[in-house]
């Protein structure tokens, strides 16, 4: 039975929203941020390989192994990463805390398995470009320099 007094213009249907970002922009974005992570990270390598290389002629004048001057290359990176990482999740972090505590009804959604891919391709590109520019510290470059 269909009531008479109903307007049927006043009835409306549910449609489920597209996603906001196409899958292929979402590739895009994270291929370019890599490559970004990758040129900043073995920008900062080759930095600190040039400034040890300095060094390392005169750690081996004194008897100290070309593996040891790697071994501190990719200690300082290790903690350059984590100290950005925390520092991040800091900047990230605390913002978003204020906004929930301020703002009833705030629903946080978050998707963790394209920060998951994204992140651990950051990582990746900054272990790579690491270890390339620690095995690239040879002994007669650094007598050269």
């Amino acid at each position: 039975m269909i009531d008479a007094g109903m307007d049927a213009g006043a009835v409306l249907i549910h449609v489920e929203p597209d996603d906001p970002v196409p899958p292929a922009a979402l590739l895009a974005t994270a291929v370019g941020l890599v490559a970004l992570a990758l040129a900043a990270v073995l920008a900062a390598t080759r930095s600190q390989t040039r400034i040890l290389r300095r060094y390392l002629a005169r750690l081996i004048a004194v008897g100290i192994p070309p593996r040891w001057a790697r071994q501190v290359l990719l200690c300082q990176h290790g903690a350059l990463i984590a100290v950005s990482t925390l520092l991040g999740l800091v900047i990230a972090v605390l913002p978003t805390v204020v906004l929930a505590a301020r703002i009833s009804g705030f629903v946080l959604s978050v998707p963790w398995w394209q920060l998951a891919v994204l992140g651990a391709a950051i990582y990746l590109a900054a272990l790579l470009a690491a270890v390339h520019s620690a095995t690239r510290l040879r002994v007669a470059e650094a007598r050269s320099a």
